[in-house]
């Protein structure tokens, strides 16, 4: 592991905004296709995909770092199986989930550590599992402004070090996202800027 996971319990110390559970409507619309009703969601934040899924009758596994997060999905959907954890080390058994989720997460590692992950993400699916994933683009305007931030060291390969805390914002192109899926059929690729 390289690095410190991104520490959002500091964050809700502030006046960090607590969010309703509501689906992605990529997923909504793919649901369909998943063939059973496991799903894991690493890096669960406030439960945005995980409570809808536990609330449609999925069995839903949720990992996160921060126990503010936890507690907050505690708090609205007592059906979720919860675990405190850094998502780099978290055992994701092979085969066992229809569905894995990991939204606006993984890019907050170090790139090698992200491509770990999905690997482990890839073998903990069943046959015909579908992975859902969303990661930063080199096309979004937080690239330029991390490349333009001294808070940041620029490191090759489209990372970026923050010295102050020891993480990573790690950005990806389209070539490198199809190129690690390059195993799987690909539903649909969606890039653009979140607003």
């Amino acid at each position: 592991m390289i690095g410190n996971p991104v520490n959002y319990d500091k964050k809700y110390k502030g006046d960090f905004p607590i969010f309703p559970a509501k689906f992605d409507p990529e997923l909504r619309r793919y649901i369909n296709l998943l063939e059973g009703k496991d799903v894991l969601d690493l890096g669960i934040g406030q439960g945005r995909n995980a409570i809808p899924l536990a609330e449609l009758g999925f069995n839903v596994t949720g990992v996160d770092y921060s126990e503010k997060c936890l507690e907050i999905c505690r708090k609205n959907c007592s059906k979720l199986n919860l675990f405190h954890s850094d998502i780099r080390t978290f055992n994701i058994e092979k085969n066992k989930y229809d569905l894995i989720t990991s939204r606006f997460v993984l890019h907050f590692f170090h790139k090698d550590d992200c491509l770990q992950i999905i690997n482990t993400i890839k073998e903990g699916l069943k046959p015909n599992g579908l992975a859902y994933i969303y990661v930063f683009s080199t096309e979004d305007p937080k690239f330029v402004k991390c490349s333009n931030s001294s808070e940041f060291e620029n490191l090759k390969n489209n990372i970026f070090h923050n010295t102050l805390n020891d993480t990573y914002v790690s950005f990806f192109t389209k070539q490198e996202i199809e190129s690690i899926f390059s195993d799987f059929e690909t539903i649909k690729y969606i890039s653009g800027i979140l607003s």
